[in-house]
Formats: structure tokens, C-alpha cells, sequence
């Protein structure tokens, strides 16, 4: 590839991040980025084509934003660590709740071997409502 074409290309990748339209990378503003999306070593935008870096460093301070595709991820995040926080609360919630019967479990068992246990009001939970 000649340099002109490398260039080119970089310009290209250039273009699509800031348009928010990536085709190879994570859509991210960053150096990283931009090589990726050019399909280049980043090597080639730190030392060798500074002068690309800094364009696009350049352009991204007048763009001032974040591509549609990153602020819409950022979004999915965002609602997927809310339904996170809520499951990690029900799963808290449900292990409270389970540990609370095994105690219940082993009070009526200790109950029943010391004969403590009235028979009359004890329920058999294993029964479904429909065989009761």
C-alpha cells in the first residue's frame, strides 16, 4: 500500500468515526480507534503519521460529541446495569427468603423430634392446592 493510499485510507476511517457510521472499530473517538477503523498498526498514527493524529484530535474537538452509535451503547449499558442492580437485589432478596425457611425447617424439625409439634396445625407444603 502505497503512502498516499494509507493516507487515504486513514482519512476515510477518519470520516466514519467522526459521522458515527464505523465499519471495523468500536466507534470510539480515540487514537486506538481510528487505527483500528483504518486498518492500520497504531504505530503507524503515533510515529509515523503525526500529523493524521493531530488532524483528527483536531476534529474531534470541533465535532465536540460522541458518535450516535457510542451514545446509544452508552444507553444499553446504562439499562443493562439497571436490570443488573435489580436481579442482584431479587437474588438477595430470594436468598433472605430461602434462609429464613431453613430456619423455620429446623425449628419444626428440632420441634417435632421433642414432640413440641401439634399435628392439627401442621400443613403438608409438599400437597398442590388441587389435591388438598
Amino acid at each position: 500500500m502505497s503512502d498516499e493510499t494509507l493516507r487515504q485510507a486513514i482519512r476515510d476511517a477518519m470520516e466514519r468515526l467522526v459521522n458515527g457510521e464505523p465499519i471495523r472499530s468500536d466507534g470510539k473517538l480515540t487514537i486506538k480507534s481510528l487505527a483500528e477503523e483504518a486498518g492500520v498498526k497504531r504505530w503507524v498514527l503515533t510515529h509515523k503519521h503525526t500529523d493524521l493524529q493531530e488532524e483528527f484530535k483536531a476534529r474531534i474537538e470541533t465535532t465536540g460529541r460522541e458518535p450516535a452509535v457510542v451514545v446509544e451503547l452508552r444507553k444499553q449499558l446504562k439499562e443493562r446495569d439497571k436490570t443488573i442492580a435489580e436481579l442482584r437485589d431479587e437474588i438477595r432478596n430470594l436468598t433472605n427468603d430461602r434462609q429464613q425457611l431453613e430456619r423455620v425447617i429446623n425449628v419444626l424439625a428440632l420441634e417435632e423430634q421433642h414432640g413440641a409439634v401439634d399435628k392439627s396445625k401442621v400443613v403438608d407444603i409438599r400437597r398442590t392446592p388441587q389435591s388438598r
